[in-house]
């Protein structure tokens, strides 16, 4: 075998044997629970701004409240939603916390919230101790980020029914420049293999599989949903400023990301950084 067989052997292992394609789908949201740490009462308020801002969710038929007194640990929480059976959690970081608001966190609940709950947690801009006002008008801008885009149908649907008529919504991939390099350094240690084609073909293949998947998704979605606007965006680079930049830029309203990883309890690193550190804005943690 010569050299450029062995390229291309080596490429063709990030091939996939069928294109993926994506598969649309209604998301039921009948049933929302509210969680806050103020009586509940006061959660009211919350819900009217939560069906201005978002209007899939003027369609909820049950509403239920969590507030203080309601639970006075995680566990009494989760046993709460688990009588409930929400399709969605509404809460904001750092319940409880009024004393001490730890930095680079999301508080003891919201960290439970997102690794033990089945429904996503829509996660409020601010704390719960200071929490910011949303607008009164319906929210335009939905982005979806990760790094494995590629058969990621349940992210997808849950942005597309997130997006308003006449919105906007974003399908962005970003691969990861840090593990890219990695697994270059063990390449160039190789001497049968031609790194300077490999790297080449790799970061081609990697963006290709991204933007071919994209591509099934814009059409099924401009056909579901013809009076949104969605876009793609698909990189590779720094993870956590790539995301950043892309929220700031495209001023988002709701962006969307897969919390949990399958390998570990803990949330999905990339999830946690981008949660901590764009409070301003509202999360959708699936």
């Amino acid at each position: 075998m010569d050299q450029r067989d062995q390229i291309d052997e080596f490429a063709s292992m990030f091939r996939k044997a069928e294109r993926e394609t994506f598969v649309y789908s209604d998301i039921p949201l009948t049933t929302v629970a509210i969680v806050t740490d103020q009586p509940a009462e006061k959660a009211k308020a919350i819900r009217e701004q939560l069906t201005a801002f978002l209007p899939r969710l003027q369609s909820v038929t049950t509403w239920h409240v969590n507030g203080r007194g309601d639970y006075t640990n995680v566990r009494e929480l989760i046993d709460r939603l688990a009588q409930q059976q929400p399709d969605l959690v509404v809460t904001y970081r750092h319940l409880f916390e009024e004393s001490l608001i730890p930095q680079h966190s999301l508080g003891v609940y919201l960290d439970v919230l997102t690794q033990v709950l089945d429904p996503p947690v829509l996660v409020l801009p601010g704390t719960a101790i200071a929490p910011l006002p949303l607008d009164t008008t319906p929210g335009r801008c939905v982005m979806v980020v990760t790094d494995r885009i590629s058969g990621d149908d349940r992210l997808i649907n849950y942005g597309a029914a997130m997006t308003p008529d006449g919105g906007e919504m974003w399908l962005c991939h970003v691969e990861d420049d840090a593990v890219f390099a990695r697994y270059m350094s063990a390449i160039e240690r190789i001497p049968e293999i031609d790194t300077r084609q490999a790297r080449k073909l790799i970061d081609q293949q990697l963006l290709k599989d991204a933007g071919d998947f994209i591509d099934t998704c814009l059409a099924e979605l401009r056909d579901k949903r013809p009076s949104v606007t969605f876009h793609s965006s698909i990189a590779r680079g720094h993870q956590l400023k790539q995301y950043q930049q892309l929220v700031e830029s495209h001023n988002v309203d709701l962006l969307l990301i897969n919390t949990n990883d399958e390998h570990q309890l803990a949330m999905h690193g990339m999830a946690y950084a981008l949660s901590v550190e764009l409070i301003d804005r509202m999360l959708l943690l699936l």
